[in-house]
Formats: structure tokens, sequence, C-alpha cells
């Protein structure tokens, strides 16, 4: 028999092979802001292992932007966008190395910014998800 965890992880792993690269950028978004969030809680109930693992996926989700960027077709964006994905891996080693809030929020208005762009870009009809 299938456990309920099976089940939800098939399931997941389907949705992100079948969804339209517009979707799967926002789903990372998402991801990675909850992990941010979820790094905020733990180092503010002084779970500092907990801490450690939620800013690593944090990290995790924006190397995979950082790797998936289009230079030859994404230009200046494109190098823009590295230069904001460099920042915030730094910035979050910095946060994990000092423990500090302060940059786990940075990276979140930085990281927010980007992923609320990319909303309205799909919201308003605009295909030009290219460089990330």
């Amino acid at each position: 028999m299938i456990s309920a965890q099976t089940s939800a992880r098939q399931y997941q792993q389907a949705q992100f092979q079948t969804v339209d690269r517009g979707r799967l950028l926002l789903m990372m978004f998402d991801g990675g802001d909850r992990f941010l969030a979820e790094a905020e809680r733990r180092l503010g109930s002084g779970d500092v292992p907990g801490f450690a693992q939620a800013l690593s996926r944090a990290q995790a989700v924006i190397a995979e932007l950082l790797a998936t960027l289009d230079h030859r077709r994404g230009g200046e964006v494109a190098r823009n966008l590295e230069r904001l994905y460099r920042f915030m891996l730094d910035h979050l080693m910095e946060a994990n190395l000092a423990k500090s809030a302060r940059h786990v929020l940075q990276v979140r208005r930085v990281f927010g910014i980007i992923g609320g762009a990319y909303r309205e870009i799909l919201r308003d009809g605009t295909p030009r998800l290219d460089v990330a």
C-alpha cells in the first residue's frame, strides 16, 4: 500500500514535470519565500539547527534560479539577476554565520521584489521569462 507521504511526493513530482516555465518559477519563488520565513521563525524560537536547514533550502532555490539564467537571451536583465542572486546567497551565508534575522529579512525583501515582478509579468501575459 502506498503511504500518503509517498503519494504526495509523487503528485508533487508530476506537478513539477507538467507545469509551464512561468508557473515553475513562481513555485520556486513561493518555496524560497516559505523557507526564508521558516528560517526567521526558527531563529526567533531559538531553533538554530532548524534555522540552518531552512536557510540551506532557501539557498538551494536561489542557486537553482542562478543556474537557470540564460545570459545569451537575457542580456542585461540576466546579468542584473545574477548579481542579485549572488548577493542573496552571500547574505544568507552571513545570516547563517551571524545568526542574523536582519540578513534574512533583507534577502526576503529582494526575493519578494523579484518574485512579484515575475507574478506581474505572468498576470499581464508578457511571455518574456526566458532569462531566469
